[in-house]
């Protein structure tokens, strides 16, 4: 029972390993200096005999690191933790928990759902595995890493927030190996805690013998025994050396070694203080404390370029990075420094300097405790009545009482296996207030749906009042047993996005989906998009996001011109191009089609390039203007002439078109969706003169962001002035989670088929019709 006191409380859950220790024993004495929250602290321990016969190495199979032993460590430290941990929760009072790291409560998944829970991590299980201490990597550790995140995976989806200690490990996270959510990720260094945040760095005599130190649990795998050894060869007259280590080293005039040091120990100031080097030659670490230690402490630094150190460590400023498998590499910045005093002081300041200005582990600390204190206020909200899970609706139709905020009311959430004349007007009418991307209008998902799809219609909206204040433009299709919704349209060059009036809409919107007990797949959406963020803060969803394509982008603030995008040069060249082709074939041109009249008067021209193209195509790529598609094609561009969002850039050669690139404006933004040119002008530069002609006319028909859309296409990189990513979201409602993995199972085989038929078709002799020879 918490009685009378109402402040947060909060539970740190520590792997407790090596400097793990560090860092929890930094956040006892912050937290023990605020009076705003209760923090308990879970620290984990040593297994008993039966978890040290589980976790022990396989004969055989450990020297090729083919026993795992390293993941049945971390399973062995889980089964103890979730235990611990599971008893504490029951107990109550606690308000949310952070875990340092997700290692330490794999198979917790349901644990970390019960309460908002923060992870913080310094590593992943595929980063981890080649840099064990203890153990060397073999060619066989790469592909057996393969099985950790499937242990590690739903621990971090299950998690609020993700913090990441280095840039490389975020990038891990949301890789494919580990698909979370980028906006579920933050990059935050943990930094340290130490006197000489506030205190004066210490000053050290430029005179005196300088001193090198090492820090260490093991020489062999950490790189003492190199420092070792080319201090004998090379310092010993010169320097003193101290050894920071389990091992047992002996003694020798010059060396001193200090065994009896545990994490968090006070002494290190001191230590510090009277030395002037630190080399850390490990190149297993990736984030070290020690680093972080020395450098407040006003020493240069000597490190491996691994893991987090390049973000602690500025090259050549706070020290230097060298590759510490070379023995040369390690002894020529020593010499440097043993010999230069006035480097050494010019970089133990700036090294001061820079962890003060981002290492501070009190900074660290408020922003986890500022996140948990967020997630805690999340969750009694939505335990209240928010817009987290709700049970006991019917699947696909729901009411329930909720506060717009423009406007309250009963609001009902649908999925529509029809969409009738009313619908699709308000539809309309929704896109051309909310709309940003022209994949979410009806002029795009119903005509490929009626030309094109396949499975059912299941477009969701939200009706506030009767009025459609939120939609996600959707369509089913079933396999294996599991149905999945997929974007209207998806895979032909769109990205994707759901309409809403606000972000109470879209709250609303995956509210609904999720009672619905829907399977999501939502291909190309950005990684911001505000559907992802929906999902990831109702609670009730399982969310994987893996990258799939980057998507260029020309920024242009008014009154720019393609001259400020490329030089004078290119641009020549361009001009140049045009005037040869014009020499040999006649006037080069451009054709610019906004409304229907133009569009029917320049179909048969834009339909017959893309035929040429298609034909000379080696890619096989789609011709979103073929047979195939003409009908869908034609209808969505009409459509959106009629809307007054169509514009086309016609590339001509005497009067007749060569390229063609299809654009869509909504607001400010133009995207573009197909270009194609007539091979036989491909000297002309199709790509690069249609772009130019689009950015010249940006001021007169008011857009500022021409958007590529989807690939790196070598011209569109040319062009570009920032770009962004999309990926696919894969989300299902927790009670269905187990979906996900055979999604994902399903979509691989069918790409595999599509491969193999693509493969197959041009290498089987097609049968001659009646009537034609081979």
């Amino acid at each position: 029972m918490r009685g009378a006191d109402t402040r947060p409380r909060f539970l740190f859950v520590n792997e407790n390993i090596g400097g793990h220790r560090t860092v929890h024993g930094a956040f006892r004495r912050i937290f023990a200096d605020r009076d705003d929250i209760e923090v308990e602290f879970l620290d984990g321990g040593e297994p008993g005999l039966l978890g040290k016969l589980l976790r022990a190495p396989l004969p055989g199979l450990a020297r090729f690191d083919l026993d795992l032993q390293p993941l049945r460590g971390q399973l062995v430290q889980s089964w103890m933790m979730r235990r611990r941990v599971r008893e504490r929760l029951d107990a109550g009072g606690i308000d949310a928990m952070h875990v340092y790291t997700q290692n330490t409560m794999l198979g917790g998944a349901g644990l970390l759902r019960s309460v908002p829970t923060v992870i913080t991590t310094d590593s992943t299980g595929r980063l981890n595995v080649f840099s064990i201490p203890y153990r060397k990597p073999t060619r066989f550790t790469g592909p057996m890493s393969r099985v950790n995140p499937f242990f590690e995976r739903p621990v971090l989806q299950a998690a609020v927030k993700v913090f990441a200690t280095s840039q490389k490990v975020a990038k891990s996270l949301c890789s494919a190996d580990y698909r979370i959510a980028p906006q579920k990720v933050a990059h935050l260094e943990k930094g340290v805690h130490s006197p000489y945040l506030t205190e004066p760095v210490p000053v050290r005599d430029p005179g005196r013998r300088p001193g090198i130190v090492f820090i260490g649990t093991t020489l062999e795998r950490k790189g003492g025994r190199l420092l070792l050894d080319v201090w004998r060869d090379e310092l010993k007259d010169r320097a003193d050396l101290t050894l920071i280590t389990l091992e047992e080293v002996p003694t020798e005039p010059g060396l001193t070694v200090i065994n009896d040091l545990a994490p968090g120990d006070g002494r290190i100031w001191d230590i510090l203080a009277g030395v002037d080097i630190l080399c850390f030659p490990s190149v297993i670490d990736q984030a070290p404390n020690a680093i972080l230690e020395a450098m407040v402490a006003g020493l240069p630094v000597i490190a491996h370029p691994n893991g987090a150190i390049p973000e602690m460590v500025v090259d050549g400023e706070t020290g230097f990075l060298v590759d510490c498998r070379q023995r040369e590499e390690v002894a020529r910045v020593l010499l440097m420094l043993v010999d230069d005093a006035g480097l050494r002081q010019r970089m133990g300041e700036a090294g001061h300097r820079h962890v003060c200005q981002r290492y501070n582990m009190v900074d660290t600390a408020s922003v986890i405790v500022n996140e948990l204190l967020a997630a805690a206020g999340h969750h009694r909200t939505t335990a209240t009545g928010g817009s987290g899970a709700r049970a006991g609706h019917r699947p696909g139709s729901a009411s329930f009482p909720r506060g717009g905020r423009g406007d309250s009311g009963i609001t009902r959430f649908r999925i529509h296996d029809t969409v009738d004349q009313e619908l699709e007007a308000q539809w309309e009418d929704l896109a051309q207030r909310y709309s940003t991307r022209f994949s979410s209008r009806p002029s795009y998902g119903l005509s490929w749906f009626r030309a094109l799809g396949k499975g059912d219609l299941a477009v969701a909206t939200v009706h506030r009042r009767n009025r459609l204040v939120a939609l996600l433009p959707l369509h089913t299709r079933a396999r294996a047993g599991i149905t999945v919704h997929r974007l209207l349209g998806h895979g032909r060059g769109t990205v994707g996005e759901a309409l809403a009036q606000d972000a109470t809409s879209q709250d609303e919107l995956v509210a609904g989906l999720h009672d619905a007990g829907v399977v999501l797949e939502l291909t190309h959406l950005p990684e911001d998009s505000p559907v992802t963020t929906a999902l990831l803060d109702h609670g009730g969803w399982t969310v994987e996001y893996e990258t799939d394509e980057h998507c260029p982008v020309i920024d242009l603030p008014p009154g720019s011109t393609p001259h400020d995008i490329r030089s004078g040069k290119t641009l020549r060249r361009f001009r140049v191009a045009r005037e040869r082709i014009g020499e040999q074939f006649g006037p080069v041109g451009f054709v610019v089609v906004r409304t229907p009249g133009e569009l029917r008067a320049a179909w048969p021209e834009m339909v017959r390039v893309a035929r040429v193209s298609s034909e000379a195509d080696p890619e096989g790529r789609v011709n979103l203007l073929g047979d195939d598609h003409a009908d869908f094609a034609e209808r969505f561009l009409t459509r959106e002439a009629e809307g007054g969002h169509l514009l086309v850039v016609g590339l001509t050669v005497d009067s007749t078109w060569v390229a063609l690139n299809i654009t869509f404006q909504t607001g400010e933004r133009v995207e573009g969706w197909f270009t194609r040119f007539d091979p036989a002008y491909g000297k002309l530069l199709p790509g690069h003169q249609m772009l130019e002609h689009l950015v010249g006319l940006h001021d007169d028909m008011g857009f500022t962001v021409v958007d590529e859309m989807i690939g790196r296409g070598a011209y569109k990189q040319d062009w570009q002035t920032s770009e962004y990513r999309v990926g696919t979201v894969v989300a299902a409602p927790v009670a269905r989670a187990p979906a996900i993995p055979l999604v994902r199972s399903i979509n691989g085989t069918t790409d595999a088929l599509r491969r193999g038929i693509g493969w197959i078709r041009p290498h089987v002799p097609v049968a001659a019709r009646p009537g034609e020879g081979r």
